[in-house]
């Protein structure tokens, strides 16, 4: 069995467990369940798939199909998730004023352009398709022998994230009024991103972000088969991180650690297992 297969069981599994740890309403902890049961059988069925498929044709199966579990673990952990901490929320936005300023919040009315704007709203939306892309990235550059070694440091930062819904409950900072008030006529751009957040977000803040930690760890997976390729997923991870926060997506400790899980990730695979 592949690594990634192995990262993908144990998160599916670690949250099942967690539904047991901790309080929760039957229907709540029998989502858990059932989202963690089609990622076991969906997992059993690529590990089966030469049985059914040429050699080719599987391999290439399991290197794309933790892209599509990516989201599970993340549906997952929505079901931990009733209402927020609220003195955590506070230190979150203590920390951003401190951290920020005026900045946040108060983007439009200090006279900042509306491209800019536009731009991070631009990255954000990115991090959806960046890390698919970071695969593909890698088939073109005929390395997908390493799609197993690309999928363990993607994974583990992560899951991690996702884990960790169920111990800090807290709204994301695009629903708190304050934001709203900032952002009274939105764009084009937003809206949608606005848009795709109705329809599949479980409305929790995830800290760390699971954005920022993802799509960094493919940018630094990246750096090690072509270096101006990790460099532009690197640019655009960035600007994800930032958008993140400047939008409202985000608080700023949530892209910091994100990052750094990402970072600390990398670096395990590559140089800590040796």
């Amino acid at each position: 069995m592949r690594v990634a297969e192995w990262i993908n069981l144990i998160c599916f599994a670690i949250l099942i467990g967690l539904s047991w740890l901790r309080p929760m309403e039957v229907r709540r902890r029998a989502k858990v369940h059932g989202i963690g049961l089609l990622g076991f059988a969906l997992i059993w069925l690529a590990k089966s798939s030469p049985d059914w498929l040429s050699a080719s044709a599987s391999s290439v199966l399991r290197d794309w199909l933790p892209a599509a579990l990516l989201l599970m673990p993340y549906w997952q952990a929505g079901q931990f998730f009733t209402k927020p901490d609220e003195a955590l929320q506070d230190r979150l936005e203590r920390l951003d004023r401190n951290w920020l300023g005026s900045l946040l919040g108060g983007a439009e009315s200090r006279g900042t352009r509306a491209w800019m704007l536009g731009y991070f709203e631009l990255a954000y939306l990115l991090c959806y398709p960046l890390i698919p892309l970071g695969l593909g990235a890698l088939y073109l550059l005929g390395m997908q022998l390493y799609a197993d070694q690309f999928w363990t440091a993607v994974l583990p930062p992560a899951y991690l994230c996702y884990v960790l819904v169920p111990f800090f409950p807290a709204l994301p900072p695009r629903m708190l009024a304050e934001t709203a008030s900032a952002h009274r006529r939105p764009g084009r751009l937003r809206r949608f991103n606005l848009w795709i957040l109705r329809q599949a977000s479980i409305t929790a803040n995830v800290f760390p972000s699971a954005h920022v930690a993802a799509t960094m760890a493919v940018s630094l997976a990246l750096l090690r088969f072509s270096v101006p390729v990790g460099l532009l997923f690197l640019f655009v991870s960035l600007s994800i991180a930032v958008g993140a926060v400047v939008c409202r997506y985000h608080y700023a400790i949530d892209s910091v650690v994100g990052a750094g899980l990402a970072l600390a990730g990398f670096l395990l695979v590559n140089y800590g297992l040796k």
